[in-house]
Formats: structure tokens, sequence, C-alpha cells
């Protein structure tokens, strides 16, 4: 029962430091409509600003999960708290053009790049036979701060303009000083020993190809929504708190869906979960863009949300299954490099977006969420252990 207690409250911190942290790349659906005119930037180069802040969000992840799973300490989820908050209040709140946005969110991502490798492997330790289950709580921790960062965004920029922006920081810098004391004491340095590539880090990487592309295609999916659809409401008149509530909406039921999927993983399977996902995501977003009404909006934008993050704490745990010796990592590269290809693909459908229509580059991803599928059935799980029920 101590036991129990004690994994309890540990996801539960680590699910709020993840609340805390993906609030802030997650700040730019509201303000990329009301920055474009300031800064003189269209909807292509919009695009854009999710794919270069990929270059260290996302792409660093494996990297610093590595490294993370080596050095232990604290420095990773703590220091990653501090620099992704301040710079991207610095980002969003000062910078005097399109160039030194890009370069400052480059940096944040640093610190996101950071904690989420290092707190994944934590919680998936923390979890024991029901990683899935934990997991799942940790994403919605994230889920739910995504959800927080449009109104985090619209309540800042509404009440202080640009300059109310930087007090976006202060939720970070409070979350940091917090999990220091929760990580108490901090996880101990893994030194590598003997060869890294070993046959089972080989026959990992493999099967990793084809999640990548399953996670590549899901983010891609949600980044375009998240972009486009503010965007679309914009030209339509519709003011900043409507794009607001709809991302948040997105972002909430996404947090649902992750700990439903993650949890019925651990019972059915993971191919069942991602397949259905993939089919749910592509038919929610097609029926949104047919139906405007503000029910439809409500219904079909819950039903998208729960549906496209129904696979995330999924992945994460089959890809530490495929690197169990180097589960940071394993973190990073599903999640990270995945995500990576995500906001490339985003960038595509911005030029698309531009040259025709937010509607048609939304129309893009939802017909590309089903060429998941032929991926998903590519992967070979491991058989599922039994669940304790004694916690």
């Amino acid at each position: 029962m101590a036991q129990s207690h004690t994994r309890f409250w540990k996801t539960g911190a680590f699910s709020l430091a993840h609340f805390v942290n993906d609030t802030y790349p997650n700040l730019y659906p509201i303000l990329l409509p009301e920055l474009m005119p300031i800064l003189h930037f269209g909807t292509a180069a919009a695009g854009f600003v999710n794919t270069v802040s990929s270059f260290t969000t996302q792409l660093l992840q494996p990297v610093m999960g590595l490294w993370a799973d080596r050095a232990g300490g604290r420095m990773f989820v703590v220091g990653g708290l501090v620099v992704g908050a301040v710079f991207a209040a610095l980002a969003w709140g000062l910078a005097p053009s399109y160039g030194l946005l890009l370069l400052l969110l480059l940096v944040s991502g640093l610190g996101n790049a950071a904690f989420h490798p290092h707190a994944s492997s934590l919680v998936g330790e923390i979890g024991g036979r029901r990683k899935g289950m934990g997991m799942g709580l940790f994403m919605i921790g994230g889920n739910l701060g995504r959800a927080f960062a449009p109104v985090l965004a619209a309540a800042a920029y509404l009440i202080g303009g640009r300059q109310g922006l930087l007090a976006v920081a202060l939720p970070g810098l409070l979350m940091a000083a917090i999990i220091s004391w929760a990580m108490s004491p901090a996880p101990s340095p893994r030194p590598r020993q003997g060869a890294m590539l070993t046959p089972e880090f080989v026959r990992g990487l493999r099967q990793a190809g084809g999640l990548l592309a399953l996670v590549g295609l899901r983010s891609v999916t949600t980044l375009t929504v998240t972009t486009l659809v503010p965007i679309w409401w914009k030209t339509t008149g519709r003011p900043i708190t409507d794009a607001a509530a709809f991302v948040s909406l997105l972002f909430v039921a996404g947090s649902i869906g992750n700990f439903t999927g993650g949890t019925l993983s651990d019972y059915i399977g993971a191919k069942p979960v991602l397949i259905g996902s993939a089919l749910l995501s592509s038919l929610w977003l097609s029926l949104f863009l047919l139906f405007q009404s503000p029910v439809a909006i409500v219904v079909l934008g819950a039903l998208l949300g729960a549906s496209l993050y129904s696979s995330g704490s999924v992945v994460m745990v089959f890809g530490q299954n495929l690197f169990p010796e180097n589960k940071a990592m394993a973190s990073g590269l599903t999640l990270g490099l995945g995500n990576t290809l995500g906001a490339l693909g985003v960038s595509l459908t911005g030029l698309v977006a531009q040259h025709f229509s937010p509607q048609t580059g939304l129309w893009t991803v939802a017909v590309a969420m089903l060429f998941s599928i032929p991926f998903v059935l590519g992967l070979q799980e491991k058989p599922r252990e039994t669940a304790s029920h004694s916690g």
C-alpha cells in the first residue's frame, strides 16, 4: 500500500510538471494570428514556426534522453522547465522580428527537449506493471498543459498586450522549484556498460522506423489543426477567444483520450488502439470540416482531440519496450524524432494553405492519417504482462 501511495504522488508530481512544461511550446496557435500582421509574415511562415522550433524541442530529445540516462540528477527536468519558460516568454513578449522570434523559440525548445525524455523515463519506472496507466496519467498532464496554453496566452495578451506575455514565465519558474523538491533523492547516474549497438538495440531501431512514421503522421495532423484552424477562423472574423476555446477543448479531450488509450492498451494491446486512433481521427476531422455549426464544433472537436491523443501513451510505452536499457533515449526517439517529422510536415500543409486555403491544408492531413495504418500493422508487440491489481 505504501509503495502504491508513493507511486501515485510521484506520478502526480511529474504529471503536474508536464502540465506546466507543455504550456510553453503550445502558446503559438492563439498568438500566431495576432503576430502575423505585427511581425509581417504569412501563413506559410506561420507553419514554419513549428518546424524551426522542433529542431530543438523534438529533434534533440533522443540525444538529451541518452545523456539523461547516463547523467541522472535533476538538471534535465528542473533546468528544462526554467529554460523553456523564460525563453518562450521572451519570444512571444519581446521579439521585434520574425527571425528573432524563431531564434528565441529554438532556445526555449532546448528546455523542452531536456525535460521530456528524462521525466517520461522516470514515470515509466515508477509505473511498475501498470506502465500504460501510469504513462497515461503523465500524458494527461501534458495534454491539460496544452489545453491551458491558449487560455493563458489569450488572457495574458488581452490583459497586458505583448508585454503581458512576459508573465507566462512565472508558472514554469515556480514548478521548477516544486519538482526539484519532489525529485529528492535525485535520480542516480547510469554509466553505460558494454557496447550500445547490441543486437537487441539494432532490432529496436528497425521497429522504431514504423513507430516514427506513425507518430509523425499523428503529429502533422495535430499541428496542422492547431495552426490552421485559428488562422482560418480569423479570416472569417471570429475573435481570439473562439480559437482559444477550440484549442483548449481539443487538448482537454486529448487528455481523456490519452488515459483511455493507455489503459486500454494494457488489456487489448497497442495495435487495436493505434488503428482505431487513425481511423477515428480521420473521420472526425473530415466531419469537422463539413459541419461548422456551434454544436458540431464542440462535439467533433472533442472527439477529434480524444482520438488523436489516444495513441500518445501507447507509443511511448511501446518505444520504451524497444529499448529497455535506454528508456529516456527511447522516449526522446519515439516522440521527439517522430514529432519532428510532423513539424516538417506542417510546413508543407502551411504552403498548401497559403496557395489554396486553410481548409485544403486540413483536408490533406485528414487523408494522411489513414496512411499510418500500414505502419501499425508492421509493428511486433511483446506479450503483455498481467496487470497487478494489488498496486
